[in-house]
């Protein structure tokens, strides 16, 4: 089988033309580059694919039944170009996004507009799942990108920070005592405390704060929803770990108030994250700009 797919391109062009001068002009190459090429492509086919004659070239019985074969293919081909192009214009293709679903509330939805309104072509697929979990998803092929609470320790994959946010405990009116006092680690962890299960990375991040402080938390409930932390807090089960960016309804609404926890937790950042072996897709791309263009605001 003749693997030089240019030589192909000439064939169809030149039967297309229905001779070699005018199938050398469409292609922009010399008519002897044209004969040579098609010699070629007879040779390795061990077939001859053209008459030549007053009329021009004509094909044979053979070159009849390659050209139908070989013209759908250039067909297919050139929308497969078309298609590629429409998909780097970012005007159609998909977006495969991952997130957990309070990062995907409380920072992306603004982001996730602004990408639909202006590359309404795009379909965004999002999968919502814990930090590590997404990493996995990632490594599996299942995502373009993912949202994360970093840090992410992994050689395969690539990070960068898009927010800083910070870890704090609320309280709610059961424990009114906390409201002018300053604790410590050790005196926080004497309370009944609410926090997300172990398994999301941002539980992991404050364990690690406490451990370094000597302290080791045993939460009394264990949550799989950031936003139900605050509520557990208001009616008094406890004082539950939030992120302060994402709980800003609550404080607001002073059904909880925060803790003033010295040393105060270290910020951390959630970023975006994509397989360090894997270019990211302009759809990615895109997003992870107008993300960064916010955190540079």
């Amino acid at each position: 089988m003749a693997t030089d797919l240019e030589l192909y391109r000439i064939f169809s062009a030149v039967a297309e033309a229905g001779s070699f001068s005018q199938g050398a002009a469409r292609l922009f190459i010399t008519q002897p580059a044209v004969s040579q090429a098609v010699r070629r492509l007879e040779a390795q086919l061990g077939a001859r694919l053209f008459v030549r004659g007053r009329r021009g070239a004509v094909l044979t019985a053979e070159g009849e039944l390659l050209y139908q074969h070989a013209s759908a293919a250039m067909r297919l081909l050139a929308s497969g170009e078309q298609k590629l192009r429409r998909v780097q214009n970012l005007e159609a293709g998909q977006l495969k996004l991952g997130a957990a679903d309070t990062t995907t509330k409380e920072l992306l939805l603004p982001y996730i507009s602004a990408f639909h309104q202006l590359h309404p072509g795009v379909q965004l697929m999002v999968t919502n799942r814990t930090s590590l979990q997404l990493v996995e998803c990632l490594k599996a092929g299942q995502l373009d990108l993912a949202i994360v609470n970093l840090p992410i320790e992994d050689e395969a994959l690539s990070t960068r920070p898009i927010r800083i946010v910070h870890d704090i405990f609320v309280a709610g009116h059961a424990f009114p005592q906390l409201k002018q006092k300053t604790v410590t680690p050790g005196e926080l962890a004497g309370y009944p405390l609410i926090m997300l299960e172990n398994a999301a990375n941002s539980r992991r991040y404050v364990d690690r704060f406490f451990a370094g402080q000597g302290v080791a938390l045993a939460p009394e409930i264990e949550l799989g929803a950031h936003e139900l932390l605050s509520s557990f807090a208001a009616i008094g089960f406890g004082l539950a770990c939030v992120v302060q960016e994402f709980c800003q309804k609550a404080l607001k609404e002073e059904t909880v108030f925060p803790v003033d926890l010295s040393p105060a937790i270290p910020p951390r950042a959630i970023g975006a994250c994509w397989l360090r072996s894997v270019p990211l897709s302009e759809a990615a791309a895109e997003l992870l700009r107008l993300l960064e263009e916010n955190r540079r605001a």
